[in-house]
């Protein structure tokens, strides 16, 4: 028994082995020779290749290329393309709400007041008593609202070229002064006469207890405007990101008025007055327009992780300021007949009175001048800003974001004005600061 058991043993061993030994002594396949000459046929041939002829046997070159397979990296354009392009929409139309503010001019005192006790020097400007009700400081500086649109296409598929539309306003934004009619308080118009070389500053008291009274008013206001058009250019990009160069044209408009006016009566008794009751009046006006025009260049870039996109923007731009001026400037003192008067001092009877008119009343203007000219000043702009985009979807995104604007050589109205009868010659900066809250689509 233990002998079968044995040789049963043997037996398969010996199986075992042979069949290892079958498999090992399988002859390698060799590769059959080549059928054209190598020096002029592609060593490396994909086997879905147009050229590859379906009767030749494929090499084993052949054999190990994958076919029809995806690429296992994709390209960086087209993860920036999904990212920043949201799935490759082509358009997009930016609206945005801006809260912003622009550099306030200064301007002159225009309306005054001080105590009585100062006599003719209350409310003359340089009186440390004198306070200012309108003028003296910046005005129109306050934060304000805007609107701000943009649109835009890229030209290709590849969204390496594109054009973009902008157009942005502050709304126009004004302070006034209105005086009220009031005999305990002193309302002075300051004016300014020259005598040579030295300015003498005279009242026109609108205002004066037991004097004169009347009233003033003044107002002055501001409208910003501009837009561009940019066609972009891609310059890098990866997975992360992109950087496109701008290369545009610019326009601003920036618009400035200030005006004043004022009318002064005497509070004497008509018995007291001696023939007639003497009034004041003037008025001042003056308006600026500043229209910039001119070519850009600049740099955008914009980086995304996520929902999250940051675009970022500077630009420059060089051209012409066109800027015109109107002023206009009135003194009128007017005589009121008193024909009670008029005839007492010539020693006409009372009954009199009735059959002699009353003398018309005299307008006789004291100053009369009107300015208008236009002057062109070399420009400069220069704009930056950043913007954070969030996708809540393949077609909206939500943005927020700041931007900060500087323009050389512009005539702002209100800082022209002096009290004199001529204006101040100088053009100054611009400058705004905008923040951004919107709404991006892209289809």
């Amino acid at each position: 028994m233990r002998y079968r058991l044995c040789v049963t043993t043997a037996t398969l061993v010996l199986l075992v082995v042979g069949a290892r030994a079958d498999e090992y002594a399988v002859p390698a396949w060799e590769l059959p020779p080549p059928n054209t000459d190598p020096f002029s046929t592609p060593f490396f041939q994909p086997s879905n290749s147009s050229e590859h002829s379906p009767n030749v046997r494929n090499s084993a070159l052949v054999d190990a290329v994958t076919t029809h397979d995806p690429r296992a990296v994709t390209l960086p354009s087209e993860v920036v393309g999904a990212r920043a392009c949201c799935c490759n929409y082509t358009t997009w139309a930016i609206m945005e709400l801006l809260i912003g503010r622009t550099r306030g001019p200064s301007v002159a005192p225009i309306v005054t007041t001080g105590p009585v006790s100062a006599g003719a020097f209350a409310g003359a400007i340089g009186q440390p008593t004198t306070l200012p009700l309108f003028g003296g400081k910046r005005i129109l500086d306050d934060w304000r609202s805007g609107l701000r649109i943009e649109l835009g296409a890229w030209l290709d598929s590849s969204q390496q070229s594109g054009i973009g539309l902008r157009f942005y306003s502050l709304f126009t934004a004004n302070e006034q002064f209105r005086s009220a009619s009031n005999n305990r308080i002193v309302i002075n118009v300051p004016q300014s006469v020259s005598a040579g070389p030295i300015a003498i500053q005279i009242p026109a008291f609108v205002n004066f207890p037991g004097a004169s009274t009347g009233r003033a008013a003044a107002s002055a206001e501001t409208m910003f405007a501009g837009g561009d058009v940019n066609w972009r250019y891609l310059i890098n990009r990866n997975e992360w990101g992109r950087v496109d160069t701008l290369v545009g044209y610019r326009q601003l408009h920036l618009v400035d008025s200030l005006g004043s006016n004022f009318n002064v009566a005497s509070t004497a008794p008509a018995s007291e007055s001696f023939l007639a009751s003497p009034q004041y009046a003037g008025a001042d006006s003056v308006h600026t327009r500043d229209n910039f025009y001119g070519p850009q260049l600049g740099l955008c870039a914009s980086v995304g992780v996520g929902r999250f996109w940051v675009e970022g923007h500077a630009t420059g731009a060089l051209g012409v300021t066109e800027s015109s001026l109107d002023f206009a400037r009135s003194r009128t003192g007017v005589v009121a007949s008193n024909p009670a008067a008029m005839l007492a001092t010539l020693g006409a009877p009372a009954s009199a009175t009735n059959t002699v008119m009353a003398a018309a009343t005299n307008h006789v203007p004291t100053m009369q001048s009107n300015v208008a000219n236009r002057l062109s000043y070399f420009g400069v702009v220069g704009e930056g800003g950043v913007r954070v985009n969030w996708r809540a979807t393949d077609h909206v995104r939500f943005t927020a974001g700041y931007s900060f604007l500087y323009w050389n050589n512009v005539r702002r109205a209100q800082e022209m004005f002096i009290l004199g009868p001529v204006l101040r010659p100088q053009a100054i900066d611009f400058t705004t600061h905008l923040f951004s809250v919107g709404l991006d689509l892209r289809f």
